[in-house]
């Protein structure tokens, strides 16, 4: 299993609530729910921390293989997707990340 992580970073202007409402919506949803090989998609929503949050939230893409990720993440369809997120997202300080799962609970 392959995955890809995004740290994301609320637009200025836009309260927390406000870009994660835009990033649940039904538009963004749509946009990345066409990825090629797209098996999943969890969206992790910050409510609170301890201190003031190092972002707002997190996504992760996940993919059967590595070059079914790789096709995605350099696809119209992620183009598409990385334009809806500039609607709420602060493009500059939202990042992205390849990981290995290490599982090591069930």
């Amino acid at each position: 299993m392959a995955k890809v992580i995004f740290v994301l970073q609320r637009r200025a202007g836009l309260t927390r609530e406000q870009a994660l409402a835009h990033w649940r919506g039904e538009q963004h949803a749509a946009i990345v729910g066409k990825l090629p090989g797209l098996t999943r998609y969890v969206q992790n929503h910050v409510d609170s921390a301890p201190a003031e949050p190092v972002c707002d939230g997190i996504g992760e893409l996940w993919f059967a293989t590595d070059d079914l990720m790789n096709q995605a993440l350099n696809s119209p369809e992620m183009a598409a997707a990385v334009e809806d997120a500039k609607r709420f997202l602060d493009m500059e300080r939202t990042g992205m990340i390849l990981v290995q799962e290490k599982i090591l609970i069930r």
